[in-house]
């Protein structure tokens, strides 16, 4: 008896094993897109994606006056709401449609005035 349960286990953990593999090939998993922070200011700013929940979702520090690239992140849905942070204080935030960041190459750009005051102030 006791054998034709682990059968009957090892048969259902295969099946539903393929089912996620079939789902997650067919595009029924979460979507993941690679984002980049045009990043003009001065200074280095901790991003994040926060979802129409309020879910956020850290994206880590964008270095000062490049573009960083940020793999893997999940699909905030409809809108996308970024929030840039230096030592703690919120410097910027901005709501996209998906489909103009889609348009835009998921790229987000943080104006160098964002930290204007902050750098006159003397932070690096």
């Amino acid at each position: 008896m006791n054998v034709r349960l682990d059968h009957l286990a090892a048969v259902v953990v295969t099946a539903l094993g393929m089912l996620l593999l079939v789902r997650a090939a067919l595009g029924g998993g979460v979507d993941h897109v690679t984002v980049r922070v045009d990043n003009r200011t001065g200074l280095g700013l901790e991003v994040d994606a926060v979802d129409a929940a309020g879910a956020v979702q850290g994206l880590g520090t964008a270095r000062a006056r490049v573009v960083t690239s940020i793999d893997e992140v999940p699909d905030q849905g409809r809108t996308w709401t970024f929030v840039a942070a230096y030592g703690g204080q919120e410097v910027f935030r901005q709501t996209l449609a998906r489909e103009d960041l889609a348009r835009g190459g998921w790229t987000v750009l943080v104006p160098a005035s964002t930290t204007s005051d902050l750098e006159r102030a003397g932070f690096r």
